[in-house]
């Protein structure tokens, strides 16, 4: 697999996972590592479990999957509409919603950036520290870790959530059967 490209891959049962995109984001002419992104859709749950096409990524240096919404909030995109038109691209695809609902409303408690930061921040590493350092550090990692190809400056914010929409895009459409997947 080539570096700095979206791939979508079916997952083989038993699997807590439908579908995963991976991402091996490497910057150009850099002796930096590759860092992946990995964007995984919860298969849909069964009867009386809350589980079902939840889109989640698994982040570097965080112990647990973030659902992807609240990385959209973290990045600045705080309103749901911003977050759908990066993702969704039509509103009027009412299948494609029907499938994004359930990340967006798994993610509903927290609608401001600084409190989505905090939520990633308390997932990483550090233990015993305060709220201030906790979103720093969730920043610094949002900043230089993910997707690293996309800029590793201040305000490269804006590229990130665009390719993250894109990946997340892809996702959908492989799900709904819109587009294949990769070959690896």
């Amino acid at each position: 697999m080539s570096n700095n490209h979206v791939y979508a891959f079916k997952k083989k049962q038993p699997s807590k996972f439908s579908w995963v995109i991976e991402t091996r984001s490497q910057v150009e002419n850099s002796t930096r590592p590759t860092s992946t992104l990995y964007i995984q859709m919860y298969h849909k749950g069964g009867r009386g479990t809350i589980e079902g096409n939840q889109i989640r990524s698994t982040l570097p240096y965080i112990r647990t999957d973030i659902p992807v919404v609240i990385i959209f909030r973290a990045l600045g995109y705080v309103a749901d509409r911003d977050i759908i038109e990066h993702v969704v691209y039509d509103l009027t695809d009412g299948e494609m919603m029907d499938l994004f609902r359930p990340s967006l409303e798994e993610a509903f408690v927290i609608q401001r950036q600084d409190v989505a930061l905090d939520f990633i921040g308390r997932r990483g590493s550090a233990r015993d520290v305060t709220k201030h350092d906790r979103i720093r550090y969730a920043r610094g990692i949002l900043q230089k870790e993910v997707l690293p190809h996309v800029g590793t400056e201040d305000g490269c914010e804006t590229k990130k959530g665009f390719f993250l929409g894109y990946a997340v895009h892809k996702l959908l459409m492989c799900r709904l059967g819109r587009a294949d997947e990769d070959d690896r």
